[in-house]
């Protein structure tokens, strides 16, 4: 791996007292050796920084230290979601099951890899987010005066965990040694760490950090300001929740590959004295930046609308929605269930997959309360953006095949699109997106998932029973989440339908992993639409049943089999110069991933997450 350091301004400034010319071949190489002559000593091992500064360099970070605010505003706030739709929605969405794209039916739901797409989020990773804002940032903070950004300094290196932890779980092993102290490789051809190493190092900055925020310096602490920390305002306290809860997901992320390290991790998350997210002001959220958009507040998936409705509602999820709460006496022998098919197979007739079947007729069901909120029914964009309000179709919420392409131009007619309304700023819990709408990274529903099957596997002492009680709250947060509490109506909807719940049956005489089954699909619904999260848990626990293959076989040119779900994101073609780049493909496991979701034959299995 080779940098195209000079677009990082802040380098640059860093360099411009110490001259440039050792960096002229970057101006027509980007892939050209590199290497920072401001830093002196410096090692490759763990996290602590380890080097000092040239003077020049240091006089050009004092020089801009009042930047340091606006700096770690743009850090947060572009995060993983530069270019948002190719980054993520065409890849992470499709691939969690949170988004059937029409426009790109050969592409992206099928598995072909797109070079723009990861090399666009490798160089935001690499280039933007850890040299240009993350080292000009833990640099001021360090050598500046580290006892008053003591805080800050802990809260940039949380953050910086994060997207770390999003980076090694879209690519596997990354580079990611002495960039995680400030640093530039030495090297021409940059090691990769194994992932298994990228997570101890994660593991190693939040125990870091969060020991740091409890053991402040008396003296008076630099505070972001309500601008520079959109999220947590420069709250100490909603950054340890924050922190302690990215613990305990990346605990329970690695609990099959490394059963020890993650109850050591969970247990530390789950016994500090901060605890976990407490509310939904708690909840990592951000309306996400599209950078050619000016004033950058804009909703993705509102602009995404505005492209032709090209979201719309998965067949995964419209099965979640309908299947989880049964009215008295419907069971498969009903009209309306169907099972899953294989590549080519007809709908209704069972090839080579697990035989189950799935209700998709709402008189069968309590349907779950977020469907109404987040999709609309199959309605022409005519008629959902007609000048005198929205008139929604009374069909049958409808879900798209990954991979199907007898669509036609009149898709939405079919298939459920997202729902939003453009036409205004104005919150409205019916119509939940619109271009000033919110997107959670990680929310308080989430954290009590995570509460739930940290219970199941008796950490910390949680009693076992706890996990039923944990879902249940879970459940009802994220509706609450979407404010389908609100009135009486919304209410009853949502007793109804917990009331309803298969799934409670398992926390009384089912085993471990049926319980988990039902964590862990109710989790994945919580946390829709990030895909970033919801692909992660899909590959380590194999959950929700409800996933289904390609309709026709995919387009990985071989690298995933078409019995198979993708397990990875391909390295940029740009890695290829690198002799140390590991020979990955689409196709392989990343290491917490420890076993294949569909057999030899396209068949879910029931996977064994007790290990």
């Amino acid at each position: 791996m080779k940098f195209n350091i000079y677009k990082s301004v802040a380098l640059c400034s860093l360099l411009a007292l110490t001259g440039c010319h050792d960096f002229e071949e970057m101006n027509t190489n980007p892939y050209a050796p590199v290497y920072d002559p401001t830093v002196i000593g410096g090692t490759a091992d763990g996290i602590d920084i380890d080097y000092t500064l040239s003077e020049n360099a240091l006089r050009s970070l004092q020089a801009t230290e009042s930047a340091v605010g606006a700096t770690f505003f743009n850090f947060m706030y572009e995060g993983l979601y530069n270019d948002y739709q190719t980054t993520t929605n065409l890849t992470h969405d499709v691939y969690a099951a949170y988004s059937g794209s029409n426009g790109f039916l050969n592409n992206a739901p099928a598995y072909a890899y797109n070079d723009g797409w990861s090399a666009s989020r490798w160089r935001h990773f690499y280039d933007d987010r850890t040299i240009s804002e993350y080292s000009q940032l833990i640099k001021t903070f360090w050598f500046c005066n580290r006892e008053y950004y003591h805080n800050v300094f802990y809260i940039t290196r949380i953050y910086y965990a994060f997207l770390m932890s999003a980076q090694t779980d879209t690519y596997g092993d990354i580079p990611i040694k002495y960039y995680v102290k400030g640093m530039i490789p030495p090297e021409e051809n940059v090691e990769y760490t194994p992932q298994q190493e990228v997570y101890n190092l994660i593991f190693q900055i939040l125990d870091q950090a969060i020991t740091a925020l409890h053991n402040p310096p008396a003296s008076a602490q630099y505070k972001f300001s309500d601008t520079d920390d959109r999220v947590y305002k420069g709250d100490v306290n909603k950054w340890l929740r924050f922190a302690n809860t990215l613990r305990l997901r990346l605990a329970l992320r690695v609990s099959n590959a490394d059963p020890v390290l993650a109850k050591e991790q969970g247990e530390k998350a789950l016994k500090d004295p901060a605890g976990l997210m407490q509310g939904q002001e708690d909840n990592m959220k951000l309306i996400p930046k599209r950078q050619f958009v000016t004033g950058g507040n804009e909703n993705i998936f509102a602009l995404m609308y505005g492209w032709g409705a090209s979201v719309v509602l998965p067949k995964e999820m419209e099965w979640a929605y309908k299947n989880q709460a049964l009215k008295d006496g419907i069971d498969s022998s009903a009209d309306g269930f169907v099972a899953k098919v294989s590549q080519g197979a007809e709908e209704g007739t069972v090839v080579g997959l697990d035989n189950q079947k799935f209700n998709e007729k709402e008189e069968n069901c309590y349907l779950d309360p977020r469907c109404e909120v987040l999709w609309f029914r199959p309605t022409s964009l005519d008629d959902l953006n007609a000048k005198d309000g929205i008139h929604e179709s009374d069909k049958e919420f409808g879900g798209y095949r990954n991979g199907v392409t007898e669509v036609g131009s009149k898709y939405t007619t079919v298939y459920s699109p997202m729902r939003v309304d453009q036409r205004t700023d104005v919150m409205n819990r019916k119509v939940w997106w619109n271009l000033a709408r919110e997107i959670v990274w990680m929310g308080y529903s989430e954290s009590l998932f995570l509460k739930a099957e940290a219970a199941l596997r008796g950490w910390a002492g949680l009693p076992k029973t706890d996990a039923k009680k944990y879902y249940e709250e879970g459940i009802r947060a994220s509706m609450n989440y979407y404010e389908i509490d609100a009135d009486a109506e919304g209410q009853q909807k949502i007793d109804n339908y917990i009331n309803h719940l298969a799934g409670m049956k398992a926390f009384t005489s089912g085993s471990d992993e049926e319980q988990l089954e039902q964590i862990i699909t109710q989790k994945w619904l919580a946390v829709y639409p990030n895909g970033n999260e919801g692909w992660a848990e899909v590959r380590r626990t194999d959950y929700p049943r409800y996933l289904l293959l390609p309709r026709y076989g995919n387009n990985s040119n071989g690298e995933v089999e078409n019995t198979k779900l993708i397990k990875r994101i391909s390295y940029p073609n740009s890695e290829s110069r690198n002799p140390l780049k590991p020979n990955y493909t689409q196709g392989t496991r990343v290491w917490w991933d420890v076993d294949d979701t569909m057999d030899d034959s396209g068949k879910w299995h029931t996977p064994n997450n007790f290990r």
